[in-house]
């Protein structure tokens, strides 16, 4: 028979070990550090969580159908007209970042299209620069489908498609 080690203090347990719980886990441990714990009792299951009744069956609300109503999306050349509108109004994307208190550097990789900007940074640049980066076309294809089937991927998906040769 092989001798078992406390899994408290690792110290060899002669006779039978002692199980008890320590933070919800049972361990075989050593007399002397049964102590720490309560001992386990065999018969009774884990306890389960309680559900609040309240929060126990919660009705199940209709999702809206239109589910892409307020999808909006960039103009696709949105870079350009910020940088256009920018050099219109004579400002370096150092003037404008401390306009709108971003970095220039985040305004360079928008410029470059590497990014998009979030809604907080397009709303500062439609405001300073004095122009749209929204697609306003997209409303009206989210209006375009057919009745009540809703919007399709195709609907909203914009597919560019390499020129034939």
């Amino acid at each position: 028979m092989t001798e078992k080690q406390c899994e408290i203090c690792g110290a060899e347990i002669s006779g039978a070990p002692q199980r008890v719980v320590i933070d919800g886990s049972a361990l075989e441990v050593c007399k002397g550090c049964a102590r720490f714990g309560k001992p386990e009792d065999k018969w009774s299951p884990v306890p389960k969580k309680m559900v609040p009744v309240a929060r126990a069956f919660t009705e199940k609300r209709p999702k809206p159908r239109d589910h892409f109503k307020d999808l909006v999306e960039l103009v696709p050349d949105f870079g350009r007209r910020i940088r256009v509108a920018r050099e219109g109004l004579g400002l370096s994307l150092e003037d404008l970042g401390g306009r709108i208190k971003e970095k220039a550097t985040l305004l360079k990789k928008i410029e470059r299209e590497d990014i998009s900007p979030e809604d907080e940074i397009r709303k500062k640049l439609e405001r300073v620069l004095n122009i749209k980066l929204l697609d306003e076309a997209s409303e009206a294809r989210g209006k375009s489908g057919s009745s009540g089937r809703g919007l399709t991927l195709g609907d909203i998906a914009s597919i560019k498609r390499k020129p034939e040769k």
